[in-house]
């Protein structure tokens, strides 16, 4: 089935691939955004067709009103597998860094946990195939056009697939606000997956059996708990970037 994407970020960051994955891109009729100028110049490089609709229109396409006057349908997407996985930490040069999504299930959430995961230069995203978010348009309208760029990797069982990457050299770290170690006190330079739990329950007691270990974010204001799924990653993927950063400056 067709994937419907919609605001800016996902439309322009589709049409700047180099084989556009885009069939179709529809603009709500009276929009005069600056960006408007790229899209047309990179839809008529690409061959994609570009119509004119009323907001209303993109309003009940999109489900919402916040689709900053823009929408395109785009092949479904591809999760690609943990086989390719597995092939793809294979050919990496430098060492890994994946982040794992335990039974995330609210879609901004793994958005904003995608844009993250590609900002601080993540390898992948690994998502579980039941009872957790997938990519949707709501997905990748957070994820603001990171999804162009992130390999998303579906799995049926993220427990056993923890285990195969522990196989291949990977050390599991857990993020958990009660442990006592921090990410400070964590050696993050190693290939790695860092585990994130879900929003109500944290890890899994199957996923956390397959850490190595279990770190948490220091809090100033303990009275907070803990930070929410997609902050915590992207906390805990920024230090594992300082400390591969510094690991690199050192003679």
């Amino acid at each position: 089935m067709p994937q419907i994407i919609y605001g800016r970020h996902p439309v322009l960051a589709s049409l700047r691939q180099p084989d556009s994955p885009l069939e179709e891109i529809i603009v709500a009729e009276g929009t005069k955004a600056a960006w408007l100028h790229e899209v047309k110049r990179l839809a008529r490089a690409a061959g994609v067709r570009l119509r004119l609709q009323e907001r209303a229109v993109l309003d009940r396409v999109c489900g919402t009103p916040n689709h900053q006057g823009i929408l395109a349908r785009r092949g479904s997407y591809t999760y690609r597998s943990e086989a390719e996985l597995l092939d793809d930490l294979a050919i990496l040069t430098g060492p890994a860094l994946l982040v794992a999504a335990d039974s995330l299930t609210d879609p901004m959430n793994l958005g904003n946990l995608c844009r993250s995961a590609c900002a601080a230069g993540a390898h992948g995203l690994i998502i579980p195939k039941d009872r957790a978010a997938g990519v949707t348009p709501v997905v990748a309208k957070a994820a603001a056009g990171a999804l162009e760029y992130l390999a998303v990797y579906r799995v049926t069982n993220l427990a056993d697939c923890l285990g195969r990457l522990k196989d291949a050299g990977l050390a599991i770290v857990g993020a958990d606000a009660a442990s006592p170690q921090t990410i400070y006190d964590t050696d993050l330079t190693q290939p790695l997956a860092l585990v994130i739990g879900s929003e109500d329950k944290g890890l899994r007691p199957r996923v956390r059996q397959q850490c190595d270990l279990i770190a948490s974010i220091p809090m100033a204001a303990r009275e907070i708990g803990s930070l929410n799924a997609a902050a915590a990653a992207a906390v805990a993927l920024f230090e594992a970037r300082r400390q591969r950063l510094m690991a690199t400056k050192k003679p």
